[in-house]
Formats: structure tokens, C-alpha cells, sequence
């Protein structure tokens, strides 16, 4: 495993090994089974060696790093949380400060101060390699003009992996940005884009804002809608339904892409868009159960990652925070790896009512799903009995709505109906939109204040 000394942002897009992991994702169950373990057992070796946040755990756990054979043993480890990074950051570094060649800082969802996840050029050729890899698997290619409507500045991850996966599979970048949605509608048309990558509710704004300026979303070619940052299906791989009003406001099929900058690798939809497709070569996932043991197949967890051939800063069964399960078996597009499913909430915001939980999310899209809501948020308090008290802030577009229609329908979806407040389109783009965030938020836990 090379740290590249000496050669920083050198041959940027060409050092991943590409061609001897080309096609492994199709070979048997055991050939997938077995590269992991090969590559994870030199991530442990490296790693273990060289940072020194996990050079004292292995000691201290008594862990000898060679005793792990592959991703069985991997349980033997303990799981490293977002605290570690945060209270350790400069521990995790495993290569010298001279092999930097990026500084790439997480989004501080949960929090207010962001890690930084230093990248050597190795890991940078990596990051592009794998974004080529989900285009690819979406039919994205040198035919298309691609548009970025994420950010590509403040040492977000996301834009950059985007850009230069863009560039690997030969298509035309157009690195819109963070922007409103006048300035992307008039960008992706001017330009001919024929894929939007973008979160999906700043997807449906720039097609709204066509509409309301007398233009047709379906008008300007888009062929393919790939989502980032929000779920686009439920658990039972149905889309949501206000994703199925993006698709046909576009015209075009969307695809999900889940990553996030500490794991700097994506499950991505094939072409038959039915979860999001482990790399093998790039990285062990695991769904767990609180105490950090795995759930059986099918059934919900925190997914936990270990990022495979990363050099810079080097993760060890990470705990993502993220609520998801896994689907083995072969896809319809022969693909033999796993399929990570939606995400279907954060760990830490799972809402209790009499006896039921209920993710934030869920009520969101099931509210966001009824003709004439632009929105949603929820904010949660804590009750006397221990229950949460939940409430769901409505933006509604449509005066004739009425509460009984969205409590009718997250009665059907959620089962769980809160209490549901109807605010105006300016405030719910202020609530969730702050100054400084990259992030829309949409969930306010005031259960701890």
C-alpha cells in the first residue's frame, strides 16, 4: 500500500489500480469474498503500523493486527465513532504532513464543528476512480454533459469526487456549484445537461422555477436525475412519492448515490435501481446492531464502513450514524456484491410515540409526497412520560389543504400522526436553509435542552 512520498498530486487520475479489480463485482460469491479479505487485512497492517490513533487501541485492546484474517474477524475490533475523529483528529493522520496533497473537512451535520479527512494523492486517484465507477454503473458517459449542483469550494468532498469521476468516464463537466435555482436552469439549458447530479429538493426547485417562468423541465433533455444527501425510496424499495413527481416533472429516471466524506467511497445504483452497490475493493460494510454486533440479512442497523486502500487518514469500522440494511443476493444486472438499501434515518433521531419509532425523514417524505406541499420539517421535544413530542411544520402551496389530508396520509404510511402546523414557503426555505450550511436541515431535536 503506497503512500506516494514525494509525489503530491502527481498522475492525480491515474494511480488506482483499476484494471485488476475490473469485473470482480460479477465473479463468484467466494472470488468477492476473498479479495475483501486480502484487501482488508493490508488496510489493518498499514493502518495499525502507522496511525497512531489505532496503534494504541490495537495495543490497548490487546489486539494483534496479523490474528485478523479477514472480515470475520473484523468484530474483534471496536467500532470508531464521529467523537473519535473529533476529539482525536490529528491521531487518525498515518502518512507524513508532506504526502497531503487535499484537506477535505465533513459537513458538521451533527455538530458544529466539522474533522478534517486529509487526502494523499493515492487516496485522491482513489476517490476519482470510485466516482467512475457509480457513473458507470448508472450509464453515465462521454456522451453526456454532466452538471454539478453541489459544492465544489469550502473542502466539501462531494463536488470534487463528482468532478473528477466526471472527468475519468470522459464526460463534459459543468461545475455549477452551490447556486439558486435561476442560475441552474439557465446553466443546464444553456449547456445542453443531460444529467443533474444535485439533492433531490434542489432538484425539484429548478424545475419548479421553470415551470412558474413559463418553461418545461422535459423540454431540455435531462436523461438522468442522480440523487445525493436524500433517501429517494422507503424501505420497501418503492420510491417515494415525491421522487416519483421529480421523475416525471424531468421526464427523466432518477438514481441513488449514498456516500459520505469520512467513508470517501459511494453505494451506487446500477441500472436497475434497486439499492446501491458495494465496491469490493474499496470497501467492508457492516450493519449493526447498538452494541456494534452484526443484524442478520434484511434487517435494520447503523451501517458501520471500513474504507479500504485509503492512506491519508484510515478508518477502522466507522460508525456512520446512518439507519439502513443490507440485500445479498445477485442483481438483476449480475452484480454478486451486497446492495445497501435506503437510508432510512440517523441513529440518534429515532422518535419513540406509545410504543412506535419513527424516523423524522419518514414523516417528511410521507408529507412531501401530497400535492400542494412544497416542505417539511420536525422538531421534537421531550414529554414527562418519556415519549416524544413531535411536530410537523408544513409548507403548503395549495390554500385549500387542509391537516386532515396530511394526517390522513401519514396515518396510512407512518402510523404515527403528530401534531401538523401549516407555515408559508419563505419560512420553511429559512428554517431549513440557514446562512453557512451546506446542508438543507430538516430536523430540530430539542429533546436534550
Amino acid at each position: 500500500m503506497s503512500t506516494n512520498a514525494g509525489h503530491r498530486g502527481q498522475s492525480l487520475l491515474a494511480d488506482f489500480p483499476a484494471k485488476e479489480y475490473a469485473g470482480l463485482e460479477f465473479e463468484g460469491y467466494e472470488k468477492i469474498a476473498a479479495a475483501q479479505d486480502r484487501l482488508l487485512t493490508g488496510h489493518l497492517r498499514y493502518t495499525a503500523q502507522r496511525s497512531p490513533f489505532y496503534r494504541e487501541l490495537f495495543a490497548r485492546e490487546g489486539i494483534d493486527p496479523h490474528s485478523i484474517r479477514g472480515v470475520a474477524d473484523l468484530l474483534k475490533i471496536p467500532c470508531t465513532t464521529k467523537d473519535d475523529l473529533t476529539l482525536r483528529n490529528n491521531d487518525f493522520l498515518a502518512c507524513s504532513p508532506e504526502e497531503i496533497a487535499d484537506v477535505c473537512l465533513t459537513s458538521a451535520t451533527t455538530g458544529d464543528t466539522p474533522n478534517a479527512l486529509l487526502q494523499t494523492s493515492s487516496d485522491l486517484s482513489r476517490l476519482a476512480y470510485n466516482e467512475e465507477a457509480a457513473f458507470g454503473m448508472m450509464g453515465i458517459g462521454a456522451a453526456d454533459t454532466v452538471i454539478i449542483c453541489a459544492a465544489l469550494d469550502r473542502c466539501f468532498m462531494a463536488g470534487l469526487a463528482y468532478y473528477m469521476g466526471g472527468l475519468k468516464v470522459g464526460a463534459r463537466m459543468v461545475r455549477a456549484g452551490a447556486g439558486s435555482a435561476a442560475q441552474h436552469w439557465h446553466l443546464l439549458k444553456g449547456c445542453g445537461a443531460t444529467v443533474i447530479v444535485g439533492v433531490p429538493s434542489l432538484i425539484r426547485k429548478i424545475g419548479q422555477y421553470a415551470i412558474e417562468n413559463g418553461d418545461d423541465p422535459k423540454s431540455v433533455g435531462v436523461r438522468k436525475l442522480v440523487a445525493i444527501g436524500e433517501s429517494i425510496r422507503g424501505q420497501d424499495m418503492a420510491l417515494l412519492p415525491a421522487v416519483r413527481q421529480l421523475e416525471e416533472m424531468w421526464g427523466s429516471a432518477i438514481y441513488s448515490t449514498y456516500a459520505s466524506t469520512e467513508m470517501a467511497t459511494a453505494f451506487c445504483d446500477c441500472h436497475e435501481r434497486q439499492g446501491g452497490h458495494l465496491r469490493p475493493e474499496l470497501v467492508v460494510a457492516e450493519i449493526v446492531d447498538g452494541h456494534g454486533m452484526p443484524v442478520p440479512h434484511g434487517h435494520t442497523g447503523e451501517l458501520v464502513v471500513t474504507p479500504l486502500g485509503v492512506t491519508g487518514m484510515p478508518l477502522i469500522r466507522f460508525r456512520t450514524g446512518d439507519i439502513s440494511f443490507m440485500i445479498i443476493g445477485q442483481c438483476e444486472c449480475g452484480r454478486r456484491t451486497p446492495r445497501l438499501g435506503p437510508v432510512l434515518g440517523r441513529k440518534n433521531h429515532m422518535l419513540k410515540v406509545k410504543g412506535t419509532t419513527v424516523f423524522p425523514s419518514f414523516l417528511i417524505s410521507a408529507a412531501e409526497g401530497v400535492d400542494g406541499v412544497a416542505g417539511a420539517y420536525v422538531e421534537a421535544t421531550k414529554k414527562e412520560d418519556g415519549n416524544d413530542n413531535i411536530f410537523l411544520y408544513v409548507a403548503v402551496t395549495d390554500p385549500s389543504l387542509s391537516v386532515e389530508a396530511i394526517s390522513d396520509c401519514l396515518r396510512a404510511r407512518a402510523r404515527v400522526v403528530p401534531e401538523i402546523i401549516f407555515i408559508t414557503e419563505e419560512e420553511y426555505l429559512g428554517k431549513t436553509l440557514p446562512p453557512g450550511k451546506r446542508k438543507k436541515i430538516t430536523f430540530f431535536d430539542l429533546r436534550r435542552q
